[in-house]
């Protein structure tokens, strides 16, 4: 085995340990959050949360510090290699595939319909940060996980039912359609995506105008539009 191989073998490795171990470490925190997290934005708030058996509370810091050195050393993607409620996503349709291989084929006006909820619950984000990550219930006071869940359940207003509902059913719809959570409503992937496509196009709009100085390639920099610099 050449040095190359072992590397790609290594990094495959690894980047399964790190995709399940933090699926793993995260599963308290993702019921937690699920049934009992307060804010309209989950961790943006842990350190100011009344909710004391949250793990986010103490650790997201450490967490969030480990994530980003690891993207940085490693060069991998969040959503698609970490983020445990992509790799929920992941299990769901592998588990359906065993089931069944059919799948919903998405028209394009269903895409459309998609996409217009995913920039909606992105705009939701947005403005629930902007008017400070308000609280939609106020939870009670316990350190029991079980007992804290169905307190949580049994004192809960509309609001608690609407997001817990909506997020049962947006993890369901991942079973028939790839990713469902992660293509068409979370707001960090939006967000994410968002920031790669601006500066994926900042960097377009920088080599054109390297080309417009450049005459290696033979084109003119000017009339070439279909970004073929590397031809």
């Amino acid at each position: 085995m050449d040095f190359k191989n072992f590397i790609k073998k290594f990094d495959k490795y690894i980047s399964k340990i790190v995709k399940y171990g933090v699926l793993i470490i995260s599963i308290e925190t993702i019921l937690l959050v699920l049934l009992r997290c307060p804010f309209a934005l989950p961790f943006l708030a842990c350190d100011l949360c009344p909710i004391v058996d949250c793990p986010s509370k103490y650790y997201r810091n450490y967490f969030v510090m480990f994530i980003v050195g690891y993207m940085a050393v490693f060069r991998k993607d969040f959503c698609s290699k970490i983020c445990p409620v992509g790799t929920i996503n992941d299990l769901l349709y592998k588990f359906r595939r065993i089931i069944s291989k059919k799948t919903i084929k998405i028209t394009p006006d269903l895409k459309t319909v998609l996409m217009f909820l995913k920039y909606s619950v992105f705009l939701f984000a947005i403005l629930a940060i902007i008017y400070g990550n308000p609280r939609y219930y106020i939870p009670i006071h316990t350190s029991d996980l079980i007992t804290s869940i169905k307190l949580s359940y049994l004192s809960a207003n509309s609001p608690y039912f609407i997001r817990l509902y909506s997020l049962i059913i947006a993890l369901l719809l991942g079973l028939i359609i790839y990713r469902f959570w992660c293509r068409f409503l979370c707001p960090l992937g939006t967000g994410i995506t968002l920031t790669k496509k601006t500066f994926k196009n900042l960097k377009n709009i920088n080599i054109n105008e390297n080309c417009k100085k450049c005459s290696k390639c033979g084109k003119n920099g000017n009339n070439n539009n279909n970004n073929n610099y590397d031809k």
